[in-house]
């Protein structure tokens, strides 16, 4: 069983791979591609946020944002 720290760092992996092969995505589009909840997709991605891994748009799409890499602005 893969520990705790191994499993958020697959999502994130995830999370950046599903970004560069989609392009600017919505918390649950992103949720979908790796298998969680919407919650926890955005918790993931708050954190790349963070890290100034990915970026966040001032645009939304109803109430969510769209988050994307560098360059894919």
């Amino acid at each position: 069983m893969p520990t705790d720290i191994a499993r958020v760092s697959k999502y994130k992996e995830g999370i950046l791979s599903s970004l560069k092969v989609k392009g600017p995505s919505m918390p649950i589009d992103i949720g979908n591609s790796i298998g969680v909840s919407t919650i926890f997709a955005s918790a993931f991605l708050s954190e790349l946020r963070n890290e100034q891994k990915i970026k966040m748009s001032n645009m939304r799409i109803g109430s969510s944002p769209l988050y994307f890499l560098d360059g894919q602005e």
